[in-house]
């Protein structure tokens, strides 16, 4: 079936938030006085979010000589977060040509997160992306989020849209197991936040993609299918 629609992750795939994310947890590793994290390392874990950041940077200290527990220190860093959400992240050299492609022949684009939906907000809306994307879905917009399908079905059922006219593009297992299971093409972006204790070759997406130029000569193969 033709391609209709192409659907994004966003943290690592359609955008490297990692300055900001990772930023942010280090000015609350600071305001504890704690050592600041390795940003190449720290960066790795920001598809993971801030909790997974928070464990990173305070690992064994928290909630110990009076470090504030994980809870509290999350909090603190979605707080910092927002403040900071689009100061230096940017799209991914070679995603605006994607979006560029799919708005100029006629196809939908649009984002699945797991990241909080106003943060995402925020984040596309400093980007000019908002206004463009077809649909946003963050991982607070329904009772489940990724790996479960249910926001990949959501989002055909809002674009009307089968499952097979759409591609999921992300960089987690979870990106790939959702759209699997949702009946979507997937790529995996390898290109974004993948540790190098990860194997992506064992996630099942149809594609593995290298860079977004290969996102979108794929996109305009798929769409001239017939």
């Amino acid at each position: 079936m033709q391609l209709k629609a192409v659907l994004l992750d966003l943290d690592g795939t359609l955008v490297d938030t990692a300055p900001d994310m990772v930023g942010s947890l280090n000015r609350v590793l600071t305001s504890h006085k704690r050592p600041t994290a390795d940003v190449a390392l720290a960066s790795k874990l920001v598809s993971n979010g801030g909790k997974a950041l928070i464990e990173f940077g305070f690992g064994d200290h928290i909630g110990k000589d009076g470090i504030p527990a994980v809870d509290q220190l999350v909090q603190e860093f979605l707080a910092n977060y927002k403040e900071f959400v689009a100061n230096d992240s940017v799209v991914y050299a070679g995603m605006e040509h994607v979006l560029a492609y799919c708005e100029s022949n006629g196809l939908k684009w649009g984002v699945i997160t797991n990241k909080p939906l106003h943060l995402a907000k925020d984040l596309l809306e400093g980007l000019g992306l908002l206004e463009r994307c077809a649909i946003l879905l963050g991982g607070d917009s329904l009772p489940v989020k990724k790996p479960d399908p249910v926001p990949m079905l959501h989002t055909c059922m809002v674009l009307s849209l089968a499952p097979s006219e759409c591609l999921y593009v992300g960089d987690h297992i979870r990106d790939i197991q959702a759209g699997n299971a949702a009946g979507m093409d997937t790529a995996t972006a390898l290109w974004g936040y993948i540790g190098a204790q990860e194997q992506p070759n064992d996630w099942e997406a149809n594609y593995m993609l290298n860079t977004p130029d290969g996102l979108l000569n794929l996109v305009k193969e798929k769409h001239s299918e017939s």
